[in-house]
């Protein structure tokens, strides 16, 4: 009776199982892929400043809950602005993340390995390592999650145990807190950071 029972619960479970190992594969595929091409369309020194911000935001967009991220460096103060501040602020934080980030990419080079992935809570964190000849292997950790269209999201970035979205906030609520207009002088600020007025 016991070993029915076993092989009948089994039986159900397989396929979830089954997806679940599949998805693991495929969580260390994405991020190996989103490298290869931040070296392609963003390190690649033969496009102008603006294709490489174009191609970085691309990029960014489509792989990152940008939303999420967005409530998540401002904290406490997400709640306490309204809908269209909060639109706002998304929408500069984006850039500010494009603008600072792509430049730093160009002329890069290296490679990056997926070496591990753990699914935990519904959350897949990706261990991966960046080669780079010109220096020791950068250990990241990606953490990310499956969309209802079964695509990945990226939640975070971990680099050698420092978490980008832990950093970033404690930055902007830095900002915040000793600007005289708070969140709307967040926002003023990184439009200048992007602009570069």
């Amino acid at each position: 009776m016991y070993i029915k029972k076993f092989f009948f619960v089994l039986f159900f479970l397989y396929p979830l199982i089954s997806e679940s190992d599949e998805n693991i594969g495929k969580s260390k595929i994405f991020v190996e892929k989103l490298g290869k091409q931040v070296v392609e369309k963003v390190s690649n020194t033969e496009i102008t400043e603006q294709e490489r911000y174009n191609n970085f935001k691309k990029l960014y967009l489509s792989s990152f809950d940008n939303y999420y991220i967005s409530r998540f460096v401002l904290g406490r103060y997400w709640k306490t602005i309204d809908k269209g501040i909060q639109k706002q602020f998304v929408a500069s934080f984006n850039n500010y993340i494009v603008a600072t980030y792509a430049p730093k990419f160009k002329g890069w080079e290296g490679t990056f390995k997926a070496v591990d992935s753990l699914y935990e809570n519904n959350y897949y964190n990706v261990k991966m390592d960046i080669l780079n000849e010109d220096g020791p292997a950068l250990k990241m950790m990606w953490k990310m999650y499956l969309n209802k269209n079964k695509e990945f999201k990226i939640l975070d970035v971990n680099i050698d145990g420092v978490s980008m979205l832990v950093t970033q906030r404690a930055e902007f609520l830095s900002v915040i807190k000793n600007h005289p207009n708070g969140v709307e002088g967040l926002i003023d600020a990184m439009n200048k950071k992007v602009t570069g007025s």
